[in-house]
């Protein structure tokens, strides 16, 4: 079995198992650890997965919507500095809508008690991390996305139309260069879109990661948000936008 062999096996476990130790492909494969160290680092490198402590978590192939699992891992120190600006960005009393984002999620997790906030979220898991503190939560409901834990559909989109907030944060998978900001994920996107109609600010979280090449579904440009929050001064790539970076 050659490199190349190795390295689909490799991929195909990863895409079944979405997270694996190198035990773990050691025994499946039957291979020694440097030779899946090795493959595991040409994966790497081709950007097919994402190396971990004593493992690798599959990265998903263009057009696939990845699991929250993995995202809420991926570049999770730009995550955090980035939530910790957009805390700067909420008041005493404010009402937020957030997305199902892993950022959104960062975000979430760091907000104090006894400011009297709301929260109007479709993400699953942020019922869980909001459940045991003061802040006054609505979740949607609707069709859950599988891996995403994102309630999605009809429901969820009437759902947010029905409130009205301050400030919208959330994510989206890549911004372009030509300021489009992309997704694969088609249905979290329609409530994005809800969300940003329903909002008088709109505020999105994005790591330096992900100025890319458009994804699957586009959800809006640059000019139909209000402010871009980053971990370090992305704005010298769209300089005719540059007031919009925080």
């Amino acid at each position: 079995m050659n490199l190349r062999d190795r390295e689909t096996r490799i991929l195909d476990f990863l895409r079944e198992r979405r997270e694996v130790t190198v035990g773990e492909i050691c025994r499946e494969l039957y291979v020694s650890e440097p030779t899946v160290r090795r493959a595991l680092a040409v994966l790497s490198e081709l950007g097919m997965v994402i190396r971990t402590h004593g493992g690798a978590i599959y990265k998903g192939e263009p057009g696939e919507n990845l699991p929250l699992s993995y995202r809420e891992r991926e570049h999770s120190d730009a995550k955090l500095t980035i939530a910790r600006k957009c805390l700067e960005l909420i008041k005493e009393g404010s009402v937020i809508m957030t997305d199902a984002s892993s950022s959104a999620l960062a975000l979430l997790r760091l907000l104090p008690e006894g400011k009297q906030l709301t929260v109007i979220t479709n993400s699953a898991k942020a019922a869980l991390i909001l459940g045991d503190t003061s802040v006054k939560t609505f979740v949607t409901g609707g069709e859950l996305a599988p891996e995403s834990y994102a309630y999605v559909g009809a429901y969820a989109e009437s759902f947010i139309r029905s409130f009205h907030a301050d400030l919208c944060f959330f994510s989206v998978r890549t911004l372009t260069p030509s300021g489009e900001l992309t997704d694969n994920a088609v249905a979290e996107n329609a409530v994005r879109r809800a969300m940003l109609e329903s909002s008088n600010h709109s505020v999105l979280m994005l790591d330096s990661k992900k100025i890319a090449v458009p994804c699957l579904n586009t959800l809006c440009t640059l000019n139909d948000i209000d402010f871009v929050v980053s971990e370090c001064d992305i704005s010298t790539y769209f300089k005719e936008c540059k007031e919009k970076f925080v």
